[in-house]
């Protein structure tokens, strides 16, 4: 007998209460069930057996028994839907739920982590808020980026110390005397899709993304790419680029069938995304498409819901351990009743404070446990105010960013957070990066500042709870403010129309696993953080990474680069608020993975003994 069916005979019983001890004769029993005396034998056995309940017969006719109804009736609902769950039924388990999408959430949350099912390891994961459209040509989130590394594959990869490991290309070399790059690809590489990987199909590719606003900066000295061999790739630059390679070995230069480039995204309906009493904006959205990628997982499902991986068994490197990944979206309100309290999130000088992304646990569970592993990292990057220089208005002065500094401090910041308790867990931060030197402030005097001020942020939650801290502030020196609240990628879009007007803009930086390129791809590419510079600084910020590029090698990058961006700092276009500390916890459900830069778990290493 299935689940489902013993179930509805156990409904049946729900005018006795449950986890209370009952004495009570088979008739009755039979009675309630609505069956035969014999039929009622057998399913009491099945429901023990089960442990629904405790059945403890007693010997003879008309005798008094004792039961005890282990679950009430929602709790069984709950349990067999788990049960559906683990097993990868979905439908079957929300429909026993009957359609409580609220208590399903709660289910999956609870069931993730590494389970064997029919001999394949499956890792199941929720997470806080829906993906954007996974192409690597679109500006993207940090977690968008980390899924990208699991579907796509770059020529090279490139490590925090800027040494660079081959990946579709096996070898490359740089000719200094002529700028010319070389690449060597692999034999037999395919796409996802079965498609063969040849040099002529990149030729298209890196054509297709020379045109395209988001790389034009970075690629405006490529002179052209072409291939004399199926094999070799070939970049003519027009300038010297020691850190070329690197540059390739960001996510947006992921590997892809050049069709997913030129073909043009479906738009859907317009929504609007509601944030508390403050203007926001509406969004446009993309309707799902067909993803091709190179890497060590390809896209078997995608939808509303969730995001469904699977091993790519031709990957160019050791095939993944895990078969299979699934990973539910659960939108998460910015303004609603937040996940985060003090005992959880707390401000601190060192590395011993905890943010939680949620791998399968609520907060709540996770704060509990002081034994699970975990792994605590400051982020490479960090939250940030920018003073726009192409506001509607008049740009605020040098006179008046020094003393909006001051009054908007990370210490002020964080008292007013901790005041609407809004708290994160944070470290001050002095600098972009944490590892570079402290940029030491003098103390500003008083100058008069706007009676109106606006600030544009995305909806991130910790950046959202900083304008809203902010606009609390400056309240009190009587300004008013209006914070307008984006979708990431409306923001960038916003700030490549020029139309991004706000006084201060409140944006993050997180750097990827290719650290040294990845900061100097943000320093010279960003569109929100040129649009807010103004044309003047953005060209002597651009003029600055091009003398660096030309003579700097890529594992000196981060040293090299820091009194450029240093620079952006102590002339007051940039303030740095925090540095994010990200911790995950893994209850015991994925053990000995290592930690991606992006704070989620390396998917490919995943493995059981079961």
């Amino acid at each position: 007998m299935s689940d489902l069916n013993l179930m509805r005979y156990y409904l049946r019983l729900e005018s006795l209460e449950a986890e209370m001890k009952v004495s009570v004769t088979l008739p009755e029993i039979a009675e309630l069930l609505f069956t035969s005396l014999r039929h009622a034998r057998t399913l009491l056995g099945k429901m023990h057996q089960e442990e629904w309940i405790i059945w403890e017969p007693k010997p003879g006719r008309n005798q008094r028994s004792n039961l005890t109804l282990r679950y009430s009736m929602l709790g069984l609902k709950q349990h067999i839907a788990a049960k559906f769950i683990e097993e990868g039924k979905y439908e079957k388990a929300l429909s026993i739920l009957d359609g409580d999408r609220s208590v399903f959430g709660s289910l999956l949350q609870e069931t993730s982590g590494a389970t064997m099912r029919e001999g394949l390891l499956h890792v199941q994961l929720t997470y806080k808020r829906k993906f954007e459209d996974l192409f690597p040509h679109h500006i993207q989130r940090s977690s968008e980026r980390f899924l990208l590394r699991q579907v796509f594959s770059c020529l090279a990869s490139c490590n925090s110390e800027g040494k660079l490991e081959p990946e579709l290309a096996h070898h490359w070399q740089y000719d200094s005397e002529r700028y010319l790059w070389i690449f060597y690809l692999r034999p037999g590489l395919t796409f996802h899709d079965g498609q063969t990987i040849e040099a002529k199909q990149l030729v298209a590719l890196f054509n297709a993304l020379k045109e395209l606003s988001f790389y034009q900066a970075e690629l405006e000295h490529v002179e052209s790419v072409y291939s004399e061999q199926p094999l070799q790739l070939c970049f003519k630059l027009s300038k010297a680029d020691k850190g070329f390679a690197g540059l390739l070995a960001g996510v947006k230069y992921s590997i892809q069938p050049v069709e997913q480039v030129t073909r043009k995204a479906v738009k859907a309906v317009p929504q609007h995304k509601v944030a508390s009493q403050h203007k926001s904006v509406h969004q446009h959205k993309t309707v799902p498409q067909h993803i091709i990628g190179t890497g060590p997982f390809r896209i078997v499902e995608r939808n509303h819901d969730r995001l469904k991986l699977a091993a790519f068994d031709h990957y160019y490197g050791c095939r993944s351990l895990t078969d299979e990944v699934t990973i539910w979206q659960f939108e998460e309100s910015m303004t609603g009743s937040a996940r985060f309290d003090d005992s959880q999130m707390q401000v601190s000088s060192e590395q011993n404070s905890a943010c939680f992304h949620q791998l399968g646990k609520t907060d709540t569970d996770l704060a509990s446990s002081e034994s699970d592993e975990q792994y605590s990292r400051v982020e490479d990057g960090c939250l940030f105010i920018l003073f726009n220089q192409t506001t509607e208005k008049v740009p605020l002065t040098h006179e008046q960013r020094k003393y909006l500094a001051q009054i908007v401090s990370s210490d002020a910041i964080q008292s007013q957070l901790e005041a609407s308790k809004g708290t994160f867990s944070v470290e001050y931060a002095d600098n972009i990066l944490p590892k570079w030197q402290k940029i030491h402030r003098s103390p500003s005097n008083a100058v008069d500042i706007p009676k109106q001020l606006s600030i544009a942020v995305y909806d991130y939650y910790a950046l959202y709870r900083c304008a809203i801290s902010i606009s609390d502030i400056l309240k009190r020196y009587g300004v008013e403010v209006e914070v307008n609240t984006y979708s990431y990628r409306e923001l960038a879009q916003r700030s490549q129309a020029n139309e991004l007007t706000e006084d201060l803009v409140l944006c993050n930086l997180n750097l990827d696993d290719n650290a040294p390129s990845s900061l100097f791809s943000w320093l010279m590419n960003d569109p929100v953080l040129h649009s807010a510079l103004g044309q003047l600084n953005s060209d002597w910020l651009k003029r600055q990474l091009d003398n660096h590029k030309a003579s700097v090698e890529l594992s000196d990058y981060l040293e090299r680069l820091e009194p450029i961006a240093s620079t952006l700092v102590s002339d007051y276009w940039l303030l740095p608020m925090f540095h994010h500390l990200q911790t995950v916890r893994f209850q015991g459900i994925l053990k000995n993975v290592a930690i991606t830069n992006w704070g989620w778990p390396e998917f490919k290493g995943v493995w059981s003994t079961d």
